[in-house]
């Protein structure tokens, strides 16, 4: 049988193909005509050409298929449409979990976000902890009204497991997290602020997916997050990595000011600013979540965290996008 994924053109979603194509599965990916599918057409993975707002063309792509991977989404802490972005969330998850109820899938793999969570500052959330009542940014509000249609689906009959990511980082990460590490390696941040985020690597998250597939339960939740970072952590591995001198800390309300004017000017310029507020709020906050749920059930096995940024500033120079060349490449 084959497996589909939706998302798999996306930095998380092509984790999970390539996982599954490294164990032999035969993958067939849901992309848009726009999408660029060369990376995924070089591992054999079968392309269905469509959206997952058209559900017909997400029944086509579904047909022969055993298993589903919904990781499509349009997911970041700034987007021109925040519009866009709760359609393509919500609309798009019920669009393609309502065609999957027509086939018998063995199992679904629903992509959530370990910021859905919703631990109050300060605490280390878990699958069951009881979250807040409010959201910090558009990207969880998103994330968690679509989660909430993938529950109401599991409720209607379809096999759902959820897999909920930490801060994923790694090569080909040109988002929030990937910008961070660019901007501060090239010296375009003056300063850092404190705050903490989970983080897993990548090709980590392709592993949990297809783990939660083979181990997981129905109806239950895994988080992915192999430790908590706090941003002095972060920063400074990054730049003891590549050489460079990493950048002082100070007040977080000029950064805030700051990210303000960035997202007022990026309405206009519909490039992404510097620092969002929501970035901002998010990481002041902090994303401090356990993953060893999905180490005793799943046997998932973490890549440490130094390793990980080694593998991410060494691509993030191949691809020309850090001005001087890291230490930790030969």
């Amino acid at each position: 049988m084959t497996v589909m994924v939706t998302g798999g053109t996306g930095f998380v979603g092509g984790a999970i193909v390539r996982a599954l194509v490294a164990r032999g599965e035969r993958v067939r990916v849901l992309a848009r005509r726009t999408s660029k599918i060369e990376p995924l057409t070089s591992l054999g993975v079968e392309i269905a050409y469509g959206d997952i707002l058209d559900r017909a063309s997400v029944e086509a792509a579904l047909q022969g298929c055993d298993t589903l991977y919904h990781a499509a989404a349009l997911y970041d802490f700034w987007v021109p449409d925040k519009q866009a972005m709760m359609q393509t969330e919500i609309e798009g998850t019920r669009c393609v979990l309502e065609a999957t109820l027509q086939y018998k899938v063995d199992r679904v793999i629903y992509t959530s976000t370990a910021i859905v969570i919703g631990e109050h500052k300060g605490e280390v959330g878990t699958e069951s902890t009881k979250r807040r009542d409010y959201f910090l940014t558009t990207a969880e509000r998103a994330k968690f009204e679509a989660e909430q249609v993938a529950i109401l689906y599991l409720q209607k009959g379809l096999p759902i497991i959820i897999v909920s990511p930490a801060g994923a980082y790694g090569p080909s990460d040109l988002k929030p997290t990937g910008r961070s590490i660019i901007n501060v390696l090239n010296g375009r941040v003056p300063y850092l602020f404190k705050g903490a985020i989970s983080v897993v690597y990548v090709d980590d998250v392709g592993a949990g997916h297809v783990l939660a597939k083979d181990r997981g339960r129905i109806g239950e939740r895994y988080i992915l997050s192999e430790r908590i970072v706090t941003m002095e952590e972060w920063f400074g591995l990054a730049c003891q990595l590549a050489g460079t001198k990493r950048p002082p800390f100070g007040p977080v309300f000029p950064i805030r000011l700051l990210a303000d004017l960035g997202d007022f000017a990026s309405r206009w310029t519909h490039r992404p600013p510097l620092m969002s507020r929501d970035t901002v709020e998010l990481v002041v906050h902090g994303l401090r979540v356990d993953g060893s749920k999905a180490v005793k059930e799943l046997g998932m096995r973490y890549t440490p965290f130094d390793e990980g940024m080694r593998k991410a500033i060494g691509w993030y120079w191949q691809q020309g996008l850090l001005q001087h060349k890291p230490a930790c490449v030969a």
